[in-house]
């Protein structure tokens, strides 16, 4: 009788001890995960911050986004079920086939009811500085993209981070000229996987951007083209300042 009870209360300290350890594995993970998912929003962030420096230079080349942005499409309606239809700008910065390995413009979109029909709103193209260096990371092809280096300390700034431009949809159609309007997609995995199949959170934030018009007439040293949204300043260099 003695051996019997005992082998009861053996047998139900392993099964306690059981689920003691598979709560602590479970807490955990959990604890890794929100980590991760923190680290990853962090991340887009900071890829949406790295976007508007870049940004600001193709306004300081060009005096507007439109040599970041894709082409104005003719038609923003696709019908339902077909992933690439009209409301695929004939780009040709585009990379081509989105599901190859390297490759993410117009990787993503979503379509909305718009006056009876489907309107398609694709993230955009990938995000390129003046020099056309790409601001992207693809888990199918990890070494693909370009993870910049500002301040000029041999370290990437950010990695795992892919950024999207795109024309915001105004009314049926894409905003046009002034070029003065992006809506841009920060896209974070953290950590970059090396594969698809490597476990990462990933977090995806998206921002809107207007650039205020230039005044008119002589410009001041320093002018400042805010408008509630975000905060440009032109400012002119003189020889020996900082960044000349």
């Amino acid at each position: 009788m003695a051996l019997v009870l005992a082998l009861l209360l053996v047998l139900a300290l392993a099964g306690i001890g059981a689920v003691v350890l598979v709560s602590v594995g479970s807490d955990g993970a959990t604890a890794r995960n929100q980590a991760w998912a923190a680290r990853a929003a962090a991340q887009a962030e900071a890829g949406l911050e790295v976007a508007k420096a870049l940004l600001a230079g193709h306004v300081e080349e060009h005096g507007s986004f439109q040599m970041a942005l894709p082409p104005v499409r003719s038609a923003v309606g696709a019908p339902k079920g077909d992933p690439w239809g009209r409301a695929l700008p004939a780009d040709p910065a585009a990379c081509g086939d989105p599901a190859t390995p390297g490759c993410r413009d117009y990787e993503v979109f979503r379509d909305e009811p718009m006056a009876g029909r489907d309107a398609r709103v694709y993230v955009g193209r990938v995000l390129r500085d003046v020099g056309g260096r790409t601001l992207l990371f693809d888990p199918r092809a990890p070494g693909a993209g370009w993870a910049p280096d500002l301040d000029g300390d041999g370290a990437a700034d950010i990695t795992g981070v892919t950024v999207w431009i795109r024309r915001p949809v105004v009314g049926s159609l894409d905003a046009g000229a002034p070029h003065d309007r992006a809506v841009l997609t920060a896209e974070a995995r953290h950590p970059p996987p090396r594969s698809p199949e490597d476990p990462h959170a990933v977090s995806r934030l998206e921002m809107t951007l207007r650039l205020a018009p230039r005044p008119s007439g002589e410009e001041p040293e320093d002018t400042d083209y805010s408008d509630g949204l975000t905060t440009w300043v032109r400012r002119r260099l003189r020889p020996g300042d900082p960044g000349e």
